[in-house]
């Protein structure tokens, strides 16, 4: 036994010693009874600080720390969390109690440090301990079927053959022997009761004949366990064009404080394209829409949902509800949940989100006790799913011959429902309405950053007499000189603002490069010495040259064969050195301007009054000559604060800026 201390750190527990002597009488009275008791959960919160069991990571226990406010968010989330691991091996459950955190794993209950998980103290049973409370009369401990109380006067069996038990307030111990009845004890008095236990769970499938929705099966196979909701298709597309349906296998690149920014790439679920929800909110939303076909965010239009806002809602709480509830009381540690069964004190829910990867859990549980102390509000489900009149409504895209991936969000449209505009802004229509309903897709338009033929896709409109899909036929298309619109596969053009666009559909028309693959240009990327020259010899009308090289990494099988035999006949290049052509490494600003330099004829340029322009472009270097000319040409005005930079990368899109230009050129000096 440790030395007692005084009543102030008398939560500090040290496992059964720290505790005041009120241990319970013969007779089941307990003295100097207070408000205050705690049950074990799975996780626990304290002054700005979450500790959990993080079942995504081996059950390990962690802390989740409020870091310094990142930028705003919309004003839904204002900070950042910081996550540290707290233990090498599984935790079970834990409860934070006056300064110390009490945690079981396996056989053993601890009591830790909660700021480094330092263990103060220990204690192992025989059988796995399977929850644990503590109130001012002591600890309570489940195992091996017991509810054993533990003082600092010693060990006390309360009861035997329980499975599940909890405090309900200070005075009321509750336990189940068996699923159907819950049984209570009045520690204060000892008088005991029974009472049914309203089991609820989620059915695999929808039950009824004729119901539309997703039953639990149905929600897992379309959310899996361990993917994340991350469903922006491009950072920066803004909330309006999420994809709610999808998932993704990696985690988002930013979700706290970025909401509603061009950094967000995740987003809640928005039913009518522009309501933004914290990620956790919505998807809880979703899964509720899913399994009903009615919107919990619609209350006001006689969907069947009900939101409460009293705690005592939790003892009619159902699977199929969706709790919010904010830990330790703080609004930023806010969180929602889909509940998916209800037994006893007992809570079985899925969420997203519960540490700011957008990561989906299916199979986590909760205590109705921890949920009443940092209740918010309750949406209460319809108490059926939709019936046979209704109908399933899928509106999506297929571009190039593809269906649209979950991860990607390519047609944005407007739905408008019996003549009246209805949604707007989003890129899937996935809903169930009443059989006899007007649908009507209008306006569609390319989601940000992607080409492709919009004004040709099918329409879409009708009365709805059956479930039905629709796909919008959506190609890739880029602008020729004439201003016509060209179909292509290639998916990651330019937009037509950027820079690049005109030069990169200019070398598409005249056959100048055709992309890096079916599907991909590759305008960003490092451009090659061999795709250099290509591009060059392509630009000259792909000349035949005769000859032999002496470069041991160019052999007639390469695609660049040609072009660099051209290339060495006419002078462009001679290469790295007389064996080596180098071809796999990237074309530096200096090498691409000395090549358009030598196809121009060499030119001769004069200095500029004044000098060279650029102090890294000094005389006698090989490029000397050639930025010269480039510059009285107009071809490149470096890259600012008077440098050329001529050891920079260049990208394909660049190479063939540089190209463009030079036919611009030619074409005004005929």
């Amino acid at each position: 036994m440790l030395k007692r201390v005084s009543a102030l750190l008398l939560c500090v527990l040290m496992l059964f010693c720290l505790l005041p002597a009120a241990a319970l009488a013969a007779d089941g009275e307990a003295e100097g009874f207070s408000a205050a008791y705690c049950n074990s959960d799975t996780e626990a919160a304290h002054d700005g600080v979450c500790w959990y069991t993080d079942t995504m990571r081996g059950g390990v226990l962690t802390a989740s720390r409020l870091a310094d406010p990142a930028p705003s968010c919309a004003g839904v989330y204002d900070g950042a969390f910081v996550t540290e691991r707290l233990s090498e091996g599984p935790v079970d459950q834990l409860l934070w109690w006056e300064g110390r955190l009490l945690v079981s794993a396996g056989e053993t209950l601890l009591c830790l440090d909660p700021e480094s998980g330092a263990v103060l103290d220990s204690r192992r049973f025989e059988a796995p301990v399977a929850r644990f409370a503590v109130s001012p009369a002591g600890l309570y401990v489940l195992t091996g079927g017991s509810v054993l109380l533990l003082t600092d006067g010693g060990e006390r069996r309360l009861l035997s053959g329980v499975e599940r038990f909890w405090l309900e307030d200070a005075d009321t111990l509750c336990w189940m022997e068996e699923e159907t009845t819950v049984h209570s004890v009045r520690l204060s008095d000892g008088s005991r009761s029974a009472a049914p236990n309203p089991v609820s769970v989620l059915p695999d499938e929808p039950a009824g004949e004729g119901v539309q929705g997703l039953g639990l099966a149905g929600l897992k196979q379309k959310f899996p366990h361990g993917r994340y909701w991350n469903h922006m298709p491009n950072r920066g597309t803004g909330m309006a064009y999420n994809n709610q349906n999808g998932w993704t296998w990696q985690a988002c690149y930013k979700h706290n404080g970025y909401c509603g920014t061009a950094y967000q790439t995740c987003n809640g679920y928005a039913p009518y394209g522009q309501e933004l929800s914290y990620q956790c909110w919505g998807f809880a939303d979703k899964l509720g829409y899913d399994a009903t076909g009615r919107d919990p965010q619609s209350l006001t239009q006689s969907y069947g949902w009900k939101k409460l806002w009293t705690s005592s809602s939790l003892s009619s709480l159902k699977a199929g509800d969706i709790v919010r509830y904010n830990k330790n009381g703080s609004s930023r540690y806010a969180h929602s949940i889909y509940v998916t069964g209800v037994s006893g004190d007992t809570v079985t829910y899925a969420d997203c989100n519960y540490d700011g990867t957008c990561v989906i859990r299916w199979g986590q549980s909760i205590s109705k006790s921890t949920l009443r102390s940092w209740f918010v509000f309750l949406l209460s489900a319809p108490s059926g799913q939709q019936q046979e009149n209704q109908c399933l409504v899928n509106v999506n895209a297929m571009l190039d011959g593809r269906k649209e991936l979950d991860t990607e969000g390519w047609a944005v449209f407007d739905v408008w429902r019996n003549g009246a505009l209805y949604k707007t802004g989003v890129n899937d229509f996935y809903e169930y309405v009443s059989a006899g309903t007007s649908i009507e897709v209008k306006n569609v338009r390319p989601a940000e950053g992607v080409m492709y033929d919009a004004a040709a896709s099918t329409a879409v409109s009708g009365t709805v007499s059956a479930n039905r899909e629709t796909l919008l036929i959506l190609d890739h298309y880029y602008l020729n000189s004439a201003g016509e619109r060209v179909k292509t596969t290639l998916a990651d053009l330019p937009a037509q603002s950027d820079w690049s666009y005109r030069p990169v559909c200019w070398a598409l028309e005249n056959g100048i490069s055709g992309g890096v693959s079916a599907t991909s240009f590759g305008p960003a990327l490092p451009c090659t010495r061999a795709q250099a020259v290509t591009f060059f010899w392509a630009f000259s009308g792909r000349p035949a040259a005769e000859g032999s090289l002496s470069f041991s990494d160019v052999s007639e099988t390469d695609y660049f064969y040609h072009p660099v035999l051209w290339a060495v006949g006419q002078g462009i290049t001679a290469g790295r050195s007389e064996t080596s052509f180098a071809p796999d490494e990237a074309c530096s600003r200096a090498e691409a301007v000395t090549f358009l330099w030598k196809l121009a004829g060499a030119p001769a340029a004069e200095l500029p009054e004044g000098g060279c322009p650029f102090s890294d472009v000094p005389e006698g270097s090989y490029f000397y000559h050639p930025v010269l000319w480039a510059v009285s040409e107009g071809l490149t005005a470096g890259v600012g604060e008077g440098r050329f930079a001529p050891e920079l990368i260049c990208s394909r899109a660049q190479i063939l800026t540089f190209l463009w230009k030079l036919e611009q050129l030619q074409a005004s000096s005929q």
